[in-house]
This record gives C-alpha cells, structure tokens and sequence, in this order.
C-alpha cells in the first residue's frame, strides 16, 4: 500500500502515517518495494486487530451479508459482477492481511524478529567495541617504525597486515563475549 492508502487502512492522515515513519515507529523492514506492507506495520504498531472492508467503493453497505442478495422483503437481486468481485478482492486482502499477521508474530515468538530497540541496543554495543579497538591502534607505532626501519616499505605493509589480523581476531574475540552477555542478560530476563 501506498502512505496514503495505508493511512485510510488506519483511519488516519497521510501526514500521521509520515510522521510515524519518521519517528521509527514503522520500520523499514514494514516496506517492500517502496510500499507499506499493512501487516509488517500494524504489527510494529502492536496492531493485531482484523480489519474488515464492510462497504464497497460505491458506498454499498453488504452489512456483512451475501451481496448477491437484496431487500428485506427477501427478493432476490443479483449483484454486478464487480462488486461481487470487489467483494472478493476485499476478502482476499483480508485474508492475506491474517496470515501476513500470523508469520510476524510466529516470527517474533521463535527468535526470528527483533525488536528494533533489542538491535539498536546490539549494535551500540558493538560500535563500542569496536571504537575501543580502533582507538588502540597508536599503540603499534613502535612495531611499525620498526618494520620500516627493518625492511622499508615491504616490512611497514607486512606489520600491518599481522596488525589487522590482531585487530579483527580481538574484534571476534569481543563480539563473542558481548553476545554471550546479551544472551545470559535475556535468559534472566526471561527467568525474573
């Protein structure tokens, strides 16, 4: 869906939905192909409730019943083929809407959809270790000069690779032991 139609889904302004967006509130993952995906967005609003179209464009209620069939005095009228079909096409949407809903919060209840606080919170982590690593890199100095003094040119380029090397084994090394504090930190939230 578009903003604008994505906010008429919503009973709201195009300018709320934009505002939402911009706030973070629907994520990115909620687009696909420059679209709002309903479900994917009704969910990171902790929107789960169906939505049902009970009119068709022309304004006709079908109140919930066949629209193949008319008056209360029971006499049968027959419907034009496209409100049968916009019909259709409105339960189909609604349908795939479900089962959109449903994936997201199988996804969500086995780990395979995070929050976007929980992976804001990882990556902060991660930049800090890595800013930390970045930031001991003036203490190879003396084993670079030494390289250079050495060997020259091939000696500096040789220092710096073992030093990229250390670097990226250290990076490892510590991303490990800050996802296996996220991990215990889960499981006591979990347990608490």
């Amino acid at each position: 869906m578009t903003q604008t139609e994505y906010a008429a889904h919503r009973g709201v302004s195009r300018q709320a939905i934009s505002k939402l967006v911009k706030q973070g509130k629907i994520p990115a993952s909620a687009f696909i192909d420059g679209k709002i995906d309903p479900a994917a967005a009704d969910f990171a609003l902790g929107e789960t409730r169906e939505r049902i179209l009970s009119a068709d464009d022309d304004g006709e209620d079908f109140g919930g019943a066949d629209p193949t069939f008319g008056s209360a005095a029971g006499t049968r009228q027959v419907a034009s083929d496209s409100s049968v079909a916009r019909l259709t096409q409105a339960k189909t949407a609604t349908e795939i809407y479900r089962a959109r809903t449903a994936e997201l919060e199988y996804d969500q209840r086995v780990g395979k959809l995070l929050s976007t606080e929980d992976v804001t919170r990882s990556m902060e982590k991660c930049a800090a270790v890595i800013v930390r690593e970045l930031e001991g890199l003036p203490n190879f100095a003396d084993e670079i000069a030494a390289a250079i003094a050495k060997d020259g040119l091939p000696g500096a380029r040789q220092a710096l690779k073992n030093i990229a090397r250390n670097v990226r084994l250290a990076l490892e090394q510590n991303m490990r032991v800050v996802a296996t504090q996220d991990d215990e930190a889960g499981k006591e939230g979990v347990t608490s």
